[in-house]
């Protein structure tokens, strides 16, 4: 499915090095630019984990909470896959 598109002004520069990244990766400069979005996309969303993991970490009533709260969910991933294990060996 084709996807909509709209028009970008940039300096010639900045066009310039777009071309020149998008022929190195062996892409359309479109393509290029749809990733270069994506990977700020997800670049700030880790960011604003690694800030408020900081955040957390710093307080200590926090840290514990998160620490048991991280100890109960892994207990309850390996009940399952025990569990799960048990009953595939009947």
């Amino acid at each position: 499915m084709q996807q909509q598109t709209t028009t970008v002004r940039v300096s010639r520069r900045t066009h310039q090095l777009l071309t020149e990244l998008a022929q190195q990766r062996g892409r359309s400069v479109s393509d290029l630019l749809d990733h270069l979005a994506e990977r700020a996309r997800r670049q700030a969303l880790f960011q604003q984990y690694n800030a408020r993991m900081a955040e957390l970490l710093a307080n200590p009533d926090e840290r514990s909470a998160w620490q048991q709260e991280t100890t109960l969910s892994e207990v309850g991933a390996s009940e399952t896959d025990i569990e799960g294990a048990q009953t595939v060996a009947r």
